[in-house]
């Protein structure tokens, strides 16, 4: 998207102003931002994702929001040692064990953000049928790669067998071995 204002750049910045309900937006650039006297704004906000968690956790535990999230002091994880104050505090647990350390706590909250405690994930859309037809066709394929892959190592064999033969004819030669090397010269030609 291109600025409102300028026209020539790309949209990083937007802009809304309310004035006695008056809603008024603008898409700009960094550019014009700073031309309409917006320079004082940082552009580059870094949001930290733990703290906005951790002071939503705690602002949860303090106005009774979250019942469950009520500072303890006695749940510890002990295989990381992260009480949980701390994860009331950083919005981050620990270990994986702390899950199942503060299970008590941590599965209505659960519930009410997700719906769920328990992972559902995506089921399949395929029909039995459709399921039994791709594992047929998925067991041709690795038939069919294991053939291929049999064919290459026959080929490489018998290309070794080539080449230790070539070797054997050229030094029959130079030792004028002529009787050995006709010989030699044969079994290739059978090899080829």
């Amino acid at each position: 998207m291109l600025c409102q204002n300028c026209g020539k750049n790309e949209v990083n910045f937007r802009y809304t102003q309310i004035i006695n309900g008056v809603k008024k937006e603008m898409a700009l650039c960094d550019k014009c931002a700073r031309s309409l006297g917006l320079e004082s704004l940082d552009f580059n906000m870094p949001i930290n994702f733990s703290n906005f968690l951790g002071d939503f956790l705690s602002v949860a535990a303090d106005t009774g929001i979250l019942p469950t999230f009520t500072k303890t002091g006695v749940l510890q994880c002990d295989e990381c040692g992260m009480s949980y104050n701390e994860f009331v505090d950083t919005g981050k647990l620990g270990c994986s064990h702390c899950y199942d350390v503060f299970a008590n706590a941590l599965d209505p909250v659960f519930k009410n953000i997700h719906g769920s405690s328990n992972h559902i994930g995506r089921r399949s859309k395929l029909s039995k049928i459709e399921k039994e037809k791709v594992a047929e066709d998925v067991e041709k394929a690795h038939k069919k790669v294991a053939k291929t892959t049999e064919k290459i190592q026959k080929k490489d064999e018998k290309q070794e067998k080539i080449d230790k033969l070539n070797d054997d004819l050229k030094l029959a030669i130079k030792e004028e071995r002529y009787e050995d090397a006709a010989k030699i010269r044969d079994k290739i030609k059978k090899l080829c």
